[in-house]
């Protein structure tokens, strides 16, 4: 049963679709009404003109004390249903233990409230971008409960996606999008069985088909969050190809935004230069060769002659063990 004052029931949530007005309630509330603790042992009869409300455990004793903080009532404990009846011994003895206790809850919350402050504090002082990255990259990971190499594999084109884009001179915000994009790009994998993703050797007819399912499902779970940046098609339209030839929806040419064709390029090589855990990496030199031989084709010429000069001045990818 629960009691507000009308001040303050419209932001409480309760039990009950109803509420006890505190002129009218008696459990909680006569200890409120008199600030002092109210003790009722034989409680059917003293409730029997309001009853309780229907599924309510029966309540045969009752104690209601009061919680003061500078004069004012923050709370009320209540202390129902012992076998004995409660005397004035057992109010001064919980009286005393709870106002002993009170300081300690209240250290507690402030510590509570002042903890979600400076959470807040510190949110309000982050970009928004930053935040959103934050956020994108958590549900990257979320892949990871499953399929560690794909949240790797995730981390990776989004480092070479924005480079590449880097290279081609594109806007910083539109960067910034290739980025988002290539953290999520194969969310759509959480859908497909585990043990078809890591699957070792050639995949069935079937189960390939499935796999091609990804892209849509991944587009679908982003549907319809309005952002300034094309999520939706790059999550969509990674796996398309120049020439028709790619899937869900065989899109030709200009008809694939911009994003996606850097991001079916990156998605590509990192794909063949990196280990999996069934099989081992065709290497950074077969990876290449196969963006070379569809250079035109399959894949945007500028967005492979991006990546092929990003692959000689970058630092770390020159130097890096992670494609050999």
């Amino acid at each position: 049963m629960a009691v507000w004052s009308d001040g303050v029931f419209a932001q409480c949530t309760t039990s009950h679709v109803s509420h006890y007005p505190l002129k009218m309630a008696g459990i909680w509330a006569d200890s409120i009404r008199k600030r002092v603790v109210v003790t009722h042992n034989d409680y059917p009869s003293v409730a029997s003109h309001q009853g309780l409300p229907d599924g309510h455990f029966p309540i045969i004793r009752h104690m209601g004390m009061p919680i003061f903080s500078q004069g004012r009532i923050v709370a009320v404990i209540g202390i129902g249903n012992r076998e004995t009846a409660y005397t004035e011994n057992d109010a001064s003895l919980y009286w005393d233990f709870v106002h002993l206790g009170w300081p300690t809850l209240q250290n507690r919350l402030s510590e509570i409230s002042e903890r979600y402050y400076n959470r807040k504090n510190s949110f309000n002082t982050k970009a928004p971008e930053e935040i959103l990255i934050t956020m994108i990259s958590a549900i990257g990971r979320a892949l990871e409960l499953r399929d560690e190499y794909t949240s790797q594999h995730q981390s990776n084109v989004a480092y070479l996606s924005e480079k590449i884009a880097e290279i081609r001179g594109l806007p910083e915000q539109q960067r910034f999008g290739i980025r988002l994009g290539a953290l999520i790009h194969d969310i759509g994998k959480i859908a497909i069985p585990s043990q078809i993703l890591n699957k070792p050797g050639k995949l069935h007819a079937a189960e390939f088909e499935m796999i091609k399912m990804h892209p849509k499902l991944g587009a679908d779970i982003f549907r319809g969050i309005d952002l300034p940046w094309p999520l939706i098609e790059m999550i969509e339209q990674h796996h398309e190809r120049m020439d028709g030839t790619g899937y869900p929806a065989g899109l030709i040419g200009d008809s694939i935004c911009l994003e996606a064709r850097i991001l079916a390029v990156a998605d590509t090589f990192d794909a063949m230069a990196s280990d999996r855990p069934y099989r081992h990496a065709a290497g950074k030199q077969r990876a290449v060769e196969e963006l070379l031989n569809g250079r035109g084709i399959a894949y945007d010429t500028y967005v492979v002659d991006a990546l092929l000069a990003l692959l000689e001045s970058d630092p770390i990818l020159r130097g890096s063990a992670l494609y050999k």
